[in-house]
């Protein structure tokens, strides 16, 4: 791939209301210092070698008072954690 290194971010655009952002664990993980999810408030298109067209669109979400994405949040707090995106309630 030409262009940006792994995991830089190609693009983003804004997204709409009702989304949210869930953050999974498997069972027996001690998240008691993980941040919960939060609303998604765009995309990004990220490159990524492993995926067709050398590119992924990730969320971004606010969390413990930021916006991240899934590839910033599990290297803050552990790369075990999921991101999962649903209806807010």
């Amino acid at each position: 791939m030409v262009g940006p290194e792994a995991g830089g971010v190609l693009g983003m655009v804004p997204t709409f209301d009702g989304l949210r952002v869930e953050v999974t664990a498997p069972p027996g993980t001690d998240v008691s210092r993980v941040p919960g999810g939060g609303p998604v408030v765009g995309w990004v298109l990220v490159a990524d070698e492993g995926a067709v067209g050398g590119a992924r669109v990730d969320p971004v979400f606010l969390a413990a008072g930021r916006a991240w994405t899934p590839d910033q949040f599990r290297k803050e707090h552990g790369q075990h954690l999921g991101v999962v995106v649903g209806r807010a309630a």
